[in-house]
């Protein structure tokens, strides 16, 4: 462990949220974490677009999951959603309502108000150490550096505007192509963003079709400050030994909708687990980790095969719920073995010749 053992310092590559969820469990474990970030400060490659932590793949609330990697979630600023609109083709705009929230609302990057920057602080807080601009060194006990594939993608405009706080989601071909749109206007501060998969058909302009779709129904969208970005869809298992890949390095995301923020953290608690020596709980966050992602791999490849009018159909049903926050938490609960029967059975049915 290159010396781990004996003068507890942790080389860890990337200052990302999982990076620094292990940095900071270490920490406060009695052990000396070093976070090389090859940006000038945390968060500098997010453009401070809204991202929200779900309540519905993890059962832990959201107070009680943030202290167990020793941070304090009241420290972090965020927003919680306990109601959004879902538009699709065939329906008028449906709300959706829970008296818990569905996701607790944050920003990304790297200014006072962001995520990623309030966990840096609290990491320095712990007395972790921070080496930016250096490249990691080649011994690192723990890559969270991010994914280098790219599959799905994300176009968006953050904004100013003087519209009430609400949140949107927009599903449809024509806005988001085997993924989803959708408009987050909190506290003055808006985000308009439609992540897709790049199809073999001539791609559409998405994000001007939502904003067209959105000021149609008269929610003006100004210019605002464009940002992009990229994630992968692939499925990576091996055997959980150094040097640790957490976040999306280790494909530690959820594939459905991308709510991968607890996900990220929990893989970095694992991690830092093993280096702990405590080896049977890092392998259980590990073992419902996996379970996790593959269960949302599959809702993906699912979710991949409806059409437009299906989408609608399914909404409606969610908007009819006394608890649509089960629901949601329901396609996270299936017995991973029994679905891939039914994809096999399903396909070589649809496969036959008649």
């Amino acid at each position: 462990m290159n010396g781990v053992n004996n003068i507890k310092s942790v080389n860890i590559a990337g200052g990302g949220i999982a990076g620094l969820s292990s940095a900071h469990l270490l920490k406060r474990n009695g052990y000396y974490p070093i976070v090389y970030e090859k940006e000038s400060n945390i968060g500098k490659s997010r453009h401070g677009d809204y991202e929200g932590i779900e309540n519905w793949i993890f059962p832990t609330e959201i107070n009680s999951f943030f202290g167990q990697l020793g941070f304090n979630f009241s420290k972090i600023h965020s927003f919680p959603i306990s109601k959004f609109y879902v538009h699709s083709k065939s329906n008028k705009p449906l709300l959706i309502t829970h008296p818990q929230p569905f996701f607790h609302m944050i920003k990304r990057g790297y200014k006072e108000t962001d995520l990623d920057f309030q966990l840096y602080n609290q990491c320095k807080s712990s007395g972790v150490e921070f080496r930016f601009g250096q490249k990691a060194p080649n011994n690192c006990n723990i890559i969270a550096t991010g994914t280098s594939k790219a599959v799905a993608y994300i176009k968006g405009i953050n904004f100013k505007t003087d519209l009430k706080d609400q949140i949107h989601l927009l599903l449809g071909n024509k806005f988001a192509p085997k993924g989803y749109a959708y408009l987050i206007i909190l506290d003055g501060n808006a985000t308009l963003a439609t992540a897709f998969k790049k199809t073999k058909t001539k791609q559409k302009d998405t994000i001007n079709n939502c904003k067209d779709y959105f000021e149609s129904i008269g929610l003006s969208i100004p210019q605002g400050n464009s940002f992009a970005s990229r994630g992968s869809f692939s499925l990576p298992f091996g055997p959980n030994q150094e040097p640790y890949k957490v976040g999306e390095a280790g494909g530690y995301q959820d594939y459905l909708f991308g709510f991968g923020i607890r996900m990220s953290m929990i893989s970095g608690m694992g991690a830092a687990l093993y280096i702990l020596g405590r080896k049977k709980e890092a392998k259980n966050v590990f073992r419902i980790l996996n379970h996790k992602r593959r269960l949302s791999f599959i809702n993906r490849f699912l979710y991949e095969k409806l059409n437009d009018n299906q989408m609608s159909v399914i909404v409606n049903k969610l908007s009819k719920s006394n608890d649509p926050l089960s629901i949601l938490s329901g396609i996270y609960g299936w017995n991973t073995k029994n679905i891939l029967r039914w994809i096999k059975l399903k396909y070589r049915f649809e496969t036959r010749p008649t």
